[in-house]
């Protein structure tokens, strides 16, 4: 168990990353390291620009909440690719900040407002979901689209204020002569292990844990022998089967997407903790803190592949826009949900706002 002395002594040594310069790496390890960081950016660029287009550019996808959801994960994640590339290319090079004061500060202010933003549009999609899943009736008032844009649209400037610290505190500290990276420096280390367990509650567990609580009600729900048997009767076994292969789906790729982004984002984590309670400081290589930086960005790249995956709209609407030409296969489920539309007119609303277009 860790004494107040040894908490004391770890607030002492506790030091964010960057302020020593670890000793250059191996060329066989810097390329390796920027191929992987290469094909990751490229990857979340070009993954996170299809989703935002074919979202925009088809009026079915976007009549879906959900989807406006996921939209908002796609801008959001697509700025940290943006916005990461001088940061990892600099951190690379092991020579310091290079760009000035202004921009180190603008550019950290807005890779973490835009990753704040990504943890709270998981948070407000999982929210929606289990409304949709668990409460069907009070879907179409509570994940109507017009509160899921005011939602989406209170995500930002949220996200804004909470990351506004890295405007202020981000500083040029000169290390040694020719090496001068971009810190966030505070007054006091207390102050910096305040702030880093702060964040740590606010945007990694509480999120998890709620995460975790929702997708465990809405997976005994889903996946459940007496799921949604009570409307069955009312809509008729094709569209609940339909119905029900359309949610199972969409909840298995969120889940994963939440899996992966948790993940990525542990090791971070781990240290944090291990810098606090630990007598001895974590000591970093050079291409350790390569890799676990690069993994925060595997998060942002892998959304779209698990688009692709999990969901048959998607993986169809990435095809047509990258082959220019519409898919070869007929789209099935507009058929049939056309078909028994008009069989089913009397399906009640609550029913019907349920079902997602993902």
């Amino acid at each position: 168990m860790p004494t107040l002395d040894n908490i004391t002594i770890s607030i002492d040594n506790f030091t964010d990353i960057g302020d020593i310069r670890l000793p250059p790496a191996s060329k066989v390890t810097i390329i390796s390291l920027s191929a992987l960081f290469f094909v990751i950016g490229s990857v979340g660029f070009v993954g996170n620009a299809l989703v935002i287009f074919v979202v925009l550019s088809d009026k079915r996808m976007r009549s879906s909440v959900t989807n406006i959801f996921i939209m908002n994960l796609a801008v959001s994640d697509f700025i940290i690719m943006v916005v990461c590339v001088p940061d990892i290319v600099q951190f690379m090079e092991n020579v310091g900040w290079r760009l000035g004061l202004n921009s180190c500060r603008l550019l950290r202010f807005t890779e973490v407002f835009a990753l704040y933003a990504s943890v709270m549009t998981l948070v407000g999609v999982c929210v929606e979901r289990y409304i949709a899943i668990i409460h069907p009736i009070k879907a179409h008032i509570y994940c109507c689209r017009r509160r899921i844009l005011v939602a989406i649209g209170c995500i930002w400037p949220l996200a804004m204020v909470c990351a506004s610290p890295n405007l202020f505190l981000h500083k040029l500290q000169m290390i040694e002569p020719g090496f001068t990276p971009c810190l966030m420096l505070f007054p006091r280390p207390l102050f910096l292990l305040l702030f880093k367990y702060s964040e740590f509650v606010m945007f990694y567990l509480l999120p998890l844990l709620v995460q975790i609580i929702l997708y465990i009600k809405i997976g005994k729900q889903l996946f459940g022998e007496a799921s949604f048997r009570a409307i069955e009767p009312a809509i008729g076994k094709e569209v609940y089967a339909e119905t029900m292969r359309a949610r199972r789906g969409v909840v298995k790729m969120l889940i994963a997407g939440v899996g992966v982004y948790f993940l990525s984002f542990s090791p971070h984590q781990v240290l944090l903790f291990y810098n606090t309670f630990s007598e001895t400081h974590f000591q970093e290589t050079w291409s350790y803190l390569i890799f676990v930086n690069t993994m925060i960005y595997v998060s942002s790249a892998c959304n779209p592949l698990l688009y692709s995956i999990f969901s048959q709209k998607f993986r169809q609407k990435f095809r047509s826009t990258l082959c220019c030409r519409a898919p070869v296969a007929k789209n099935i489920n507009h058929i049939t949900t056309a078909f028994l539309g008009r069989r089913n007119r009397n399906i009640t609303k609550s029913v019907k706002t349920t079902v997602t277009e993902v």
